[in-house]
């Protein structure tokens, strides 16, 4: 099905998705005899046709094939992967043979891994996994690819690019969220919504996770903040357990009545996912099936992103500061350490420069003789996790942009293209398939034009192949460029009067200049510096690449006689007074981390999650401590406290998952820095536990992410797997006495697993501590089956495993 077709008709009925396939074929028992929900497609189809039929029968309009986690990886552990083509093609075509009307959705899911930096998985080995799927999808002939249950915005990126480039018809891209409107990872509403309408997908809308109620409250903000068609597929809330059976609270006519909400927000397509039955679907498709939609009609914002922040870029004050320290650029400390690898500063000055006021960070890595490729790609990943503000990619290296966009964690400035009509051709196609924002310098192969005119006819010539791309104007940043006031004494008004004009030309269009380029050669650089800032806001700058540590308040009239060139000698005057006054202006740089204890660079390294430089600093608190024999107990006291104010961080929703992995890889690598100096092996390890997702559950995501957390803090982690019998459990921890046993289950059904595993622990006498969680289980479970402790997130496990050990807190 072409997309135009599919958007017709959304456009003109509400469509009706299926509801839950993975519960119902548990609540029918079918998941007995096979690996994976998805191998029913090949070994028991009569099974998946019986729910996809009743689906059918309710009044689906869209059914989803059995493909939810047919990716390379999970095939692989499931020895399947040489049944892929089969299982594919079974499980498009059984709904083909009951059904000629309904559209026939592949469906993509979640990788179960997460993308580095948080996890070990490259971007290029999430994309190639990705492709693997929609390859087939295309392949066996879906209609249409709905992309869902994604949590990590990364993720999300690698999955549509992939779908894109092997599937031409539409793609629906679903994420999850928490009640509170945040991914586990951090990323909020709007963050998603920028990188879905960035990388043009067709259908944006919000699945699984939380109750029909909640969703619906979301899916408003959802509805009032894009035209893109909307779909919503809410559970049936969240599963309990009441004697030993698996039970989702919501009735049908409570999800119906949020679903009607739903659709009067202007949702386009609704369905049901976990705990919703076909009768769910029925009662819905009574009450709005081939009804017109909402028609929604909202202001058209735009808008910069990260992980965990958006901000629409009309809606701020301007300009809009764009901080320019992270640049090598006659800086020979910082050349020295990029060439090693070292991002130390770069990270020094990301923070720093937030803290001073600047909204979006430039960030070049230009060193002769690096792998800037990955040099870049490394900045952007770290900057992004230690500081919440949009990035400009800065680089003339185009595989070196590429890899950098693929990397970024939201939508991002490039800095930059020029009027080469060659360099134009070969980055705006990837301006294009990022869906980034570009700089767009009024210059060409014959070097920057001495009028404005002359930058104009450039920009009209930049416009024309920017349309021929279908690139949004508004994603277009001209830079109309500042030459120095002591070379050319009529270049700033050349600049501003471009300037005015290009609003006027090209309004979609957004300004921005390299303010300190103004007052090169000359004293008292930052008066004149502001003073121009101040002047170019006047002719509409949107955007200002500066150094915010610097005082942007100066607005002086020498300076403005100057630039506006209203004497011969006007440059003369400007000089003369501030040599006579002997005026200095300095820059308020902060001092830096040199006048900080070594212990204090240590706590903040471990706070801000930056690794460079650690293994230097360990040794610098040794020697200067090289009469005393505690150096573990206060290093590691001092990691501790840390720790606690990154958990405590984490509890407040200051920080989200990424950065307490960042800070918790850090505070590992402190412990074995120390252990390496000083030829201890019994530093490294605090301890070993064991993690398992219990027997008939093969839901792995949260277990992954605990133990990763685990292992960040200095625990040996033996992780069991999926599906693991409790026998085979406890048989582990008896040959390795292990601190804990980490049980998790995802679905009710499988948690009287739990109850068995602490059961055969008690037989044995072992003494090893059982932790359990899961989305399903609750706090007045675990005290009801006899386990140690119960932990909502990572961080609460870590709490537990720290008290059982008797680690203080503080």
């Amino acid at each position: 099905m072409d997309k135009k077709t599919f958007l017709n008709i959304i456009s003109s009925r509400v469509l009706l998705m299926d509801g839950a396939t993975g519960t119902e074929l548990q609540r029918k028992k079918y998941l007995d005899n096979v690996k994976i929900p998805e191998e029913l497609n090949i070994k028991f189809p009569e099974k998946i046709k019986e729910i996809y039929n009743s689906y059918i029968q309710a009044g689906s309009n869209i059914i989803l094939a059995n493909t939810f986690g047919l990716n390379p990886m999970k095939l692989k552990e499931s020895n399947l992967l040489e049944k892929a083509d089969a299982i594919f093609e079974a499980g498009i075509s059984i709904i083909r043979t009951l059904s000629s009307d309904v559209i026939v959705a592949g469906d993509i899911s979640s990788l179960g891994v997460y993308i580095e930096p948080l996890g070990t998985l490259s971007f290029n080995e999430a994309y190639k996994s990705f492709s693997f799927q929609a390859s087939l999808l295309n392949k066996y002939g879906v209609d249409i690819i709905v992309i869902e249950t994604i949590t990590e915005i990364k993720e999300l990126k690698a999955a549509i690019l992939a779908t894109k480039d092997n599937f031409d018809g539409p793609i629906i891209a679903q994420m999850t969220f928490l009640q509170d409107g945040t991914t586990v990872t951090g990323t909020d509403l709007q963050s998603f919504i920028v990188m879905a309408e960035s990388l043009g997908v067709d259908v944006l809308g919000l699945n699984c996770s939380i109750g029909s109620r909640d969703l619906a409250k979301l899916i408003k903000f959802v509805c009032a903040n894009t035209n893109l068609p909307i779909s919503f597929k809410p559970n049936a809330g969240m599963p309990i357990l009441i004697n030993n059976e698996t039970i989702f609270p919501e009735s049908k006519n409570e999800f119906v009545e949020s679903s009607l909400k739903a659709y009067s927000y202007g949702v386009n397509i609704l369905g049901g996912c976990c705990g919703t039955t076909p009768d769910f679907i029925l009662e819905l498709s009574k009450r709005l099936k081939n009804k017109r939609p909402i028609i929604r009609n909202n202001k058209s914002k735009y808008f910069l992103s990260t992980r965990t922040l958006s901000f629409d870029i009309s809606s701020l004050k301007k300009p809009i500061f764009v901080g320019e320290r992270i640049n090598p650029t006659n800086r020979k400390k910082l050349q020295l350490e990029l060439s090693q690898n070292n991002l130390s500063s770069i990270i020094y000055e990301a923070r720093t420069q937030v803290k001073s006021g600047a909204q979006v960070l430039d960030v070049n890595v230009g060193v002769p003789n690096i792998d800037e490729v990955k040099l870049l790609k490394n900045a952007v990943n770290k900057i992004q996790e230690m500081v919440s503000v949009p990035i400009c990619i800065d680089s003339s290296n185009i595989l070196a942009l590429e890899e950098a966009m693929k990397n970024c964690a939201g939508k991002p400035i490039i800095n930059s293209v020029n009027g080469d009509i060659s360099k134009l051709n070969t980055i705006l196609p990837l301006i294009k398939r990022y869906g980034a924002m570009v700089i767009a310098l009024t210059t060409d192969e014959h070097g920057i034009p001495k009028t404005s005119e002359e930058r104009l006819q450039i920009a009209g010539n930049i416009i024309k192949l920017v349309d021929k791309y279908k690139i949004n104007r508004h994603n277009v940043i001209f830079d109309y460029l500042v030459l120095a006031i002591s070379a050319s004494k009529t270049q700033a008004l050349e600049t501003l009067h471009a300037m005015k004009l290009s609003k006027q030309l090209y309004p979609e269009c957004s300004l921005i200049l390299g303010i300190s380029n103004i007052s090169f050669g000359l004293p008292s650089r930052q008066i004149l510096n502001s003073t121009f800032l101040k002047m170019a806001i006047e002719s509409g700058l949107d955007f200002a690449i500066l150094d915010p540590y610097t005082d942007w308040s100066i607005d002086n009239i020498l300076a403005r006689n100057l630039l506006l060139n209203k004497s011969e000698n006007a440059i003369l005057q400007y000089m003369q007074s501030f040599n006579k006054q002997h005026v200095e202006y300095n820059l308020a740089k902060t001092n830096g981390s040199k006048h900080l204890s070594p212990n204090t660079q240590l706590y903040n390294a471990i706070i801000y999650g930056d690794d460079d430089g650690i293994i230097d600093l360990i040794q610098q608190i040794i020697t200067n401590n090289s009469g005393d024999c505690n150096h573990f107990q206060k290093i590691s006291s001092c990691i501790i406290n840390a720790l606690n104010v990154v958990g405590e961080r984490f509890a407040s929703r200051q920080y989200f998952l990424p950065q307490i992995i960042m800070s918790a890889k850090v505070a590992q690598l402190a412990f074995a820095t120390v252990k390496n100096i000083l030829k201890k092996d019994t530093i490294l390890s605090l301890g070993t536990i064991i993690i398992a997702t219990v027997k008939g559950d093969i839901h792995d995501i949260g277990k992954n992410i605990v133990g990763a957390v685990f292992e960040s803090y200095g625990f040996d982690v033996i992780d069991m797997g999926i599906n693991v019998d409790p026998y085979s459990i406890i048989k582990k921890a008896k040959q390795i006495n292990p601190i804990a046993i980490g049980l998790s289950a995802l679905m009710t059904t499988t948690m009287p697993e739990m109850k068995t595993v602490i059961h055969l622990r008690n037989l044995s006498q072992i003494k090893t501590k059982v932790i359990i969680g899961g989305a399903a289980v609750t706090k007045q479970y675990s005290i009801d089956i006899g386990a140690d402790a119960y932990a909502k997130d990572a961080m609460e496990a870590v709490i537990h495993i720290k008290s059982f050990m008797k680690i203080p807190k503080k």
